[in-house]
């Protein structure tokens, strides 16, 4: 049998999808002391037409008690435990995700009809301590942004920015003791004068040394050679 397929052109239609919704972010952060206690400030989340959006507290590791929900005449509110307020028979409230959804606005007597509402969340943690969340409910158009809020524990200070080892401190100071030394036996020998521009270079690259930079950083920043702090250091150990 011929194969009919030979020298025919074969047209293959590609279904392009706009970068911008493949890459389209689909978790938000939000930190744990953006939404409680003193420092925190009103978060707005947004609910979008047939778009629901979730709250996760999974990564506290606290449970949700209670939540109110300010003007429910267009969110409803539901979450994967049953909580107080919520549930006539809920002899053991928790919960660890409250779900959003947007419907059309019900008008409910004594209620004016705004765009936004306040979404309050009680949690609690394993030690039994409690924590008050406020959240602003917006109802929004067009292309939703996102589908799931996270709470997540603010990032320690310590991890940001680790504290140097006392190894490496000792280490530093050893390498500016033996500089500071190497330039004592340059003046000394008369190759070097305390008046030079040179000199004033060296002060400045102890004290990068002495703010914490490598010696790398420190000699880059202060304009002086690697090759010349390591001759004077050189000049040290060989002078004890």
């Amino acid at each position: 049998m011929k194969n009919f397929l030979i020298g025919i052109p074969l047209v293959i239609s590609v279904v392009c999808v706009p970068i911008s919704t493949i890459a389209a972010p689909v978790v938000r952060t939000i930190f744990q002391s953006m939404a409680s206690g003193e420092q925190a400030k009103l978060q707005t989340i947004n609910v979008w037409n047939g778009h629901g959006v979730a709250i996760s507290f999974y990564e506290l590791g606290e449970t949700i008690k209670k939540v109110w929900l300010d003007d429910p005449s267009q969110i409803l509110l539901d979450t994967d435990g049953c909580l107080e307020g919520l549930d006539q028979n809920c002899p053991n409230p928790g919960a660890g995700l409250i779900h959003l959804r947007r419907i059309k606005r019900v008008n409910i007597p004594g209620i004016p009809q705004t765009s936004t509402t306040l979404l309050t969340v009680i949690t609690q943690s394993s030690s039994g301590e409690r924590k008050a969340y406020s959240f602003r409910l917006a109802t929004s158009n067009g292309t939703p942004k996102y589908s799931q809020v996270t709470i997540q524990k603010d990032v320690a200070r310590e991890q940001i920015t680790p504290k140097p080892q006392l190894q490496s401190l000792v280490k530093a100071q050893q390498t500016i003791n033996q500089i500071r030394g190497g330039i004592v036996v340059a003046i000394k020998s008369g190759w070097m004068n305390q008046k030079d521009e040179l000199h004033q270079r060296l002060q400045k690259l102890i004290g990068y040394l002495q703010a914490g930079d490598d010696i790398s950083t420190a000699a880059n920043k202060a304009s002086v050679s690697q090759d010349l702090a390591n001759k004077l250091i050189a000049l040290n150990n060989n002078s004890v």
